[in-house]
């Protein structure tokens, strides 16, 4: 430009001045300026090209925006059909070994087809059986009684059947309905206590301890998952070996207490993803239509089934300031009566048996809401009763990897808590048998302690969190979330903590009246005789039998491998309750 040059002159000017060579400032300018037109015509071209080649990739992101929902759909569809062909190749290739993923997928195929179904199709449903509801509605109440009378009933019959061969068994029947009148007689408001949630509590625990403990089916699902659980919490020791070395195989600390980290950062990632939530939602619906309780309490105490007495609550937060004081109870009530996520998992670490801890866990749940019903009954009108939604609170968590670290870290208080009670019950223990040892053996009976001898009972009755420590820890906790109902949680959970040990006791009362103790077939064959009428014989004949191998060499698998007299035993077996079939006694 004209500018440009005029400062170009006087520079050359100036140079003449003070005696420098004008040629060679000019080459310098002149390499400059040409340098400087390169690079804008440099990048002239790479725009102009940018512009031409961005052209096509914005029309097809617009496209693709405007189109989501198709490719959405193809994607979904693609790696649906990938599933299915994995899931064809898993069967063919082995049945039994894909037996896990059969049933997962068919779960996972049931709930979405309920979702759908209740998405497109739920309107009209509801329309479907509205005669049939308003009919229900209007008979509700000699239909009420008939439906006592038929339960009555039938549990009379039952128990009368179920115990006749094991009478011992209605001492835990009598257990459960002294706590029921010892609750009622403590209860903080008798004459507003609500029968409907506590009997509806109870028998729901009943029906699901029935399914656990007595049905082949419910006991092989308890069992597998509890293995499931089991082989997962191994996988602990990848991290822990990597950190302590060789001292998670001698040192208790360093063995267990890295579980409960690992099973609090699967928790914090499984809700990240929304999967705790979904299931919550709908095991609380079941249990908020049948025993008539609110929305809310209902939904944290079906949490604690699988998160602990301060993590289910964050799943109502929004609502604890608008909660009764029976809501709150209940909401207690149900961590303390119930041990679930990092808790069970270090729980499982000491060796307790997975599946009755799971089984035992699920159980308290709706026992929980009734006899908290019972110690500290609706006085109030509640905010929840309504058909409303509640939305279920999540984690404020951005990403699977945050999620990770935040479950691994909220995870380190609850670690020390553990090892701190560990520490202290464990000494105090210890010094209390040896003093009734001592107190024993001055009058005959050095053995007196209190060490548990009914193993699976035992598991029922601890399976809960209600311990003078665990006061603290519920305080803080729901007080932090909710601090206007500091003094409401303070006057109450003291109240709770009795009530989820009474819910603890009544639930090892009800593995009691189901629970069938394995034969003693040892102790069955040295005391009875070998007598084909005699059931007990006849069926530890038939474990003998099955467990006999006779290759021209008679040899035991199992359990009787390690008896002395297994040889005996078997030939007295093929003696009285053998037959043709039975090709070891040939």
């Amino acid at each position: 430009s004209a500018d440009q040059y005029d400062v170009h002159l006087e520079k050359i000017s100036q140079n003449n001045g003070n005696g420098v060579d004008n040629h060679a400032y000019e080459i310098q300018v002149c390499v400059i300026e040409r340098l400087f037109l390169t690079l804008l015509l440099i990048f002239d071209f790479f725009f102009l090209y940018f512009s031409k080649v961005s052209g096509p990739i914005n029309a097809t992101e617009n496209y693709i925006k405007a189109h989501s929902k198709l490719f959405k759909y193809i994607v979904l569809g693609v790696l649906g059909a990938g599933y299915v062909a994995y899931f064809i190749a898993a069967c063919v290739l082995d049945f039994k070994r894909a037996t896990a993923l059969v049933v997962l997928t068919c779960l996972a195929v049931a709930a979405v087809s309920l979702e759908l179904l209740k998405k497109y199709k739920g309107k009209s449903i509801s329309r479907f059986f509205k005669p049939g509801v308003r009919w229900f509605k209007s008979n509700l109440k000699w239909i009420k009684w008939v439906f006592i009378l038929v339960v009555v009933v039938l549990l009379v019959v039952w128990l009368a059947i179920d115990t006749s061969k094991r009478p011992t068994q209605l001492i835990s029947f009598g257990g459960v309905c002294m706590f029921i009148v010892l609750i009622f007689l403590f209860s903080a408001h008798r004459t507003m206590v609500s029968w409907r949630p506590v009997f509806w509590g109870l028998g729901i625990q009943f029906c699901l301890g029935l399914f656990i403990i007595r049905t082949e089916p419910g006991f092989i699902a308890f069992d597998w998952l509890g293995k499931q659980v089991q082989i997962f919490l191994d996988y602990t020791k990848e991290g822990s070996s990597f950190v302590f070395g060789d001292l998670i195989g001698n040192i208790f600390a360093f063995q267990a207490l890295p579980i409960v980290i690992f099973f609090s950062s699967v928790m914090s990632v499984l809700y990240y993803l929304g999967i705790m939530q979904w299931l919550i939602l709908k095991i609380s619906w079941v249990m908020q239509i049948t025993m008539g309780t609110s929305s809310t309490e209902t939904l944290s105490v079906a949490g604690n089934i699988f998160v602990g007495q301060t993590e289910a609550p964050l799943l109502i937060r929004p609502y604890l300031k608008d909660m009764t004081k029976s809501e709150i109870h209940a909401v207690m009530t149900g961590g303390f009566a119930t041990i679930a996520g990092s808790v069970m998992g270090a729980f499982i670490s000491f060796g307790i048996d997975a599946s009755s801890l799971i089984s035992a866990s699920v159980m308290a749940a709706p026992c929980a809401l009734a006899i908290s019903k019972l110690s500290y009954p609706e006085t109030e009108e509640s905010c929840f009763k309504s058909k409303q939604n509640i939305k279920v609170a999540s984690g404020d968590e951005q990403n699977i990897l945050e999620a990770v670290s935040s479950g691994a870290s909220a995870s380190i208080g609850l670690v020390a808590n553990i090892a701190a009670n560990l520490i202290a019950f464990l000494a105090i223990l210890g010094f209390i048998n040896s003093a009734l040892k001592w107190l024993g053996g001055m009058v005959g009976y050095p053995d007196v302690t209190f060490q548990v001898r009914s193993e699976i009972i035992t598991t029922y009755a601890l399976c809960g969190f209600a311990n003078f420590s665990s006061l603290g820890i519920v305080i803080g906790g729901l007080s932090s979330i909710c601090p206007p109902r500091r003094n409401d949680i303070s006057s109450l959970v003291f109240r709770a903590m009795i009530t989820g040990t009474c819910v603890s006791l009544v639930n090892a009362c009800i593995a009691g009246i189901l629970f069938v103790p394995p034969l003693d077939c040892v102790e069955v064959f040295n005391g009875s005789p070998f007598n084909a009428t005699l059931s007990n014989v006849a069926e530890c004949c038939q474990e003998l039998f099955q467990s006999t191998i006779n290759n021209g060499t008679v040899s035991f698998e199992g359990f009787w491998g390690n008896v002395a007299n297994a040889t005996i035993f078997l030939s007295k077996c093929c003696q009285c309750c053998g037959s043709p079939d039975v090709d070891v006694c040939i």
